[in-house]
């Protein structure tokens, strides 16, 4: 995947569903300044999320990287991307707290999270993002439950989110599916 840092020009790269492994060389994000779109799901990447993702912040809407085998935190520089409208990580082995500052990212609409390690509160600020349309956080380990569930108890009309509701601290009334370790459709 490395060498795609040498095509300055590109604008979407869709590497989905390969067989490339070992972790994401931070060169493509440092390089591609035209990158609209990444999706590198559904590989075995390893390691942690770049840094250097942040770099690719003045055009980025959509960075897939679901299903892999990632681990570490969800950098805080992930926040910077202010135009990114779909961030998808679900399905890996990230681990930590959700940053505060993703209640930042104004255009966002799908975050899925769900199929990881993280733990502590969902911010409030992810919830009121005002084109959020997808949140998908089940199968964690969140237990702090949703700061500023006053808010969520008046969800905005289109909003889906999908928890552990019952894992959460004051369930989760705005959530359209509650799901629990048991919940094979989930």
């Amino acid at each position: 995947i490395g060498h795609l840092s040498d095509m300055t020009g590109l604008e979407n790269v869709h590497l989905y569903q390969n067989s490339f492994s070992g972790p994401i060389d931070g060169s493509i994000f440092a390089s591609l300044f035209n990158l609209e779109t990444i999706f590198l799901s559904s590989n075995s990447l390893t390691g942690r999320i770049p840094p250097e993702v942040v770099q690719v912040q003045k055009k980025l809407t959509g960075l897939y990287l679901s299903d892999n085998e990632l681990d570490g935190i969800i950098p805080e520089g992930v926040c910077a991307l202010y135009k990114l409208e779909d961030l998808y990580l679900d399905s890996n082995a990230l681990q930590g707290t959700l940053p505060s500052c993703l209640g930042n990212l104004s255009s966002l609409k799908r975050f899925h999270a769900f199929k990881n390690q993280i733990h502590g509160n969902v911010p409030s600020g992810l919830l009121n993002l005002p084109h959020l349309i997808e949140l998908g956080l089940e199968e964690n380990d969140f237990g702090g439950g949703m700061d500023g569930q006053a808010t969520c108890r008046a969800p905005k009309k289109g909003l889906s989110i999908w928890a552990d509701c019952a894992e959460l601290d004051g369930g989760c009334e705005c959530c359209e599916k509650c799901c629990s370790d048991k919940d094979k459709n989930c």
